[in-house]
């Protein structure tokens, strides 16, 4: 007998991540929807924000508070744990290594292969820092993070920075692969229109490791040049007093909107840094978008951004703090729009090669289906 027409026969891969989901993390629920020969499954523990339409069908959410506090102490249990063994996942895809370590005991119980997403503090945080940090997850991750080294099935690193530096603290070597986040080139993409002369965007979180204070400081040297800084975070008060008027605050905007912001800007800025505690990027999502928005990027030396903007080829790249390197690059691409351009189109290029969604969605696939039957 055939299956139901609306039956939906593909294996599935249980998405986790505890809250469902950040307003940064557009990229995980993008990289799920993008999946066409599996069945992403979203499991988490609150809905916290948006999630696409395309992936709200079968959602896992606990019932209540109980259950939550249940799952968020022990892992595993109550009717989320029920549930998902009735939903017959083959795997179990967690992103960051502090949800990979919180989901293990619910992967380990019925024997399923657990993937754990690495990006970026996870690896780059110390014990300390982590435990200092008074958050529940976090410690738990501090002290139990060998555990999910010895049985996680497989670890993804979003650049290779990172994957070096995720070895460096111990995750085993052939386990742990580089896989890029992937940009759809539909929605970011040159546009036709001109550009803004002068206009300088930059979009992210506003934590200390974004470098935003430093590009504050280098814009106060550019004449006729304008900052648009895209992108909320506890740091938002204190930029704003430090910044002049040529500087725009415009909080978090959604991607559509974004985009529209890349094709207007003449340069990005990427200046992402070492925090004091610790914390550095994987590789900012940003700066992909940008490479496929046709868009010259100035970045720094930091962690995967190397990956995705080639120095004199598709950007420049400056040290990590240094506002008069970052205001010298800038003014050097705002001032020839030759070489801007020439720039943008290399960036295009690279992501069109590198960074394709579609490729690399292909390729989670195949990495799904290489650990699903081991």
């Amino acid at each position: 007998m055939s299956p139901p027409a609306d039956r939906d026969c593909r294996p599935a891969a249980a998405i986790f991540r505890t809250a469902l989901f950040n307003p940064t993390e557009r990229f995980i629920q993008d990289q799920a929807a993008a999946l066409t020969r599996w069945r992403p499954l979203l499991v988490g523990l609150e809905r916290k924000g948006e999630v696409l339409a395309a992936l709200r069908k079968g959602m896992l959410l606990p019932g209540g508070t109980a259950e939550r506090l249940l799952f968020s102490a022990r892992g595993r249990g109550g009717s989320i744990e029920a549930r998902l063994r009735a939903a017959g996942p083959k795997l179990i895809h967690a992103h960051f290594g502090t949800d990979g370590r919180k989901v293990l005991p619910l992967a380990r119980a019925p024997g399923l292969p657990l993937l754990t997403h690495l990006r970026g503090y996870d690896v780059t945080l110390s014990r300390a820092a982590l435990i200092g940090s008074g958050r529940p997850t976090w410690i738990r991750y501090a002290l139990g993070r060998r555990r999910l080294m010895r049985e996680g099935a497989l670890f993804l690193a979003v650049s290779d920075a990172l994957r070096d530096k995720a070895i460096a603290l111990g995750y085993p070597a052939e386990r742990t692969l580089t896989h890029y986040n992937g940009v759809d080139l539909d929605r970011f993409h040159p546009g036709e229109g001109p550009r803004e002369p002068g206009l300088v965007l930059h979009v992210g979180r506003l934590v200390e490791k974004k470098g935003t204070a430093v590009l504050i400081e280098a814009m106060a040297g550019l004449v006729d040049a304008r900052l648009v800084v895209i992108g909320e975070g506890p740091l938002r008060g204190a930029l704003e007093r430090r910044a002049g008027p040529s500087v725009q605050f415009l909080g978090a905007l959604p991607p559509d909107e974004v985009a529209s912001w890349m094709r207007r800007a003449s340069v990005l800025a990427a200046p992402s840094l070492t925090a004091r505690d610790g914390d550095a990027e994987g590789l900012p999502h940003v700066v992909v978008e940008t490479a496929a928005s046709g868009l010259p990027v100035v970045g720094t030396l930091h962690s995967g951004i190397p990956e995705a903007v080639t120095d004199g080829g598709t950007g420049f790249l400056v040290p990590e703090g240094d506002a008069a390197a970052l205001a010298d690059r800038i003014g050097a691409l705002l001032g020839s729009e030759e070489l801007r351009q020439t720039m943008g189109a290399a960036a295009r290029r690279l992501a069109e090669e590198r960074f394709d969604r579609a490729c690399l969605t292909a390729r989670l696939e195949e990495i799904y289906d290489e650990v699903s039957k081991k």
